[in-house]
């Protein structure tokens, strides 16, 4: 889930500029018309966020004057898992969480990956902090209450279903015969068992029951 995470400076949106220009001024200039072409948005102002773990992260601010918030993807190799993760945010939106909204493409996408620059663009939530700015007083309670409806909120979600799966198809019965048939002969020629006296019953218990009818439905390790 995304949210910018301190108010930035203002900058102004990069003009057309002689060669030469800063690396950072061509990235400016390539978000600008990405939110173009792939948004029909045209931004007044773009500014750099410092923080980002995987993304380059930017405020824009569009010539209506409204706010938005920019990941540029640095890779395009997990753009699936990143799809997933925004989809997931939109579904904990939905429930209530208090997070930002992921805005759409042209093409009703979630992430624009048809451009230069791999890109999602989002709604800009002001005068938030992450844990490392610091959480004092009432901002516990605040986030604790959140972290109480995200995970109200997961629980909920088709994917946290519980579910039942034959023991056989994820687990090779003769396989783990074998093993504990080579474990209990090379207990059985031990020249004293001592300690391991109880592990010998336990692998011989265990390759019984793995013997039975209702095998397919275990699966133990030695």
């Amino acid at each position: 889930m995304s949210t910018a995470s301190q108010q930035p400076a203002s900058k102004p949106l990069a003009a057309p500029s002689p060669p030469g220009r800063t690396a950072e001024e061509e990235q400016i200039m390539a978000v600008a018309a990405t939110l173009v072409l792939a948004y029909g948005l045209h931004p007044a102002d773009i500014t750099r966020i410092p923080e980002g773990t995987a993304t380059d992260n930017y405020a824009v601010v569009d010539q209506a004057g409204r706010r938005h918030f920019a990941k540029v993807y640095r890779t395009r190799e997990h753009l699936d898992l990143e799809r997933t993760s925004v989809e997931l945010s939109e579904y904990c939106a939905d429930g209530g969480v208090a997070t930002a909204r992921a805005t759409r493409t042209r093409e009703h996408e979630l992430i624009e990956t048809q451009g230069r620059l791999p890109m999602s663009l989002w709604s800009y939530v002001p005068h938030t902090e992450t844990a490392e700015g610091g959480l004092t007083g009432a901002r516990w309670a605040a986030v604790g209450t959140a972290m109480g409806r995200l995970h109200s909120r997961l629980a909920a979600h088709p994917a946290a279903a519980p579910t039942l799966e034959p023991g056989a198809a994820v687990c090779d019965v003769a396989a783990s015969r074998d093993r504990f048939e080579h474990l209990i002969h090379a207990y059985k020629h031990m020249p004293r068992l001592g300690e391991f006296e109880t592990a010998l019953q336990a692998a011989r218990e265990r390759q019984a029951i793995l013997g039975t009818s209702s095998a397919p439905s275990l699966c133990f390790h030695s």
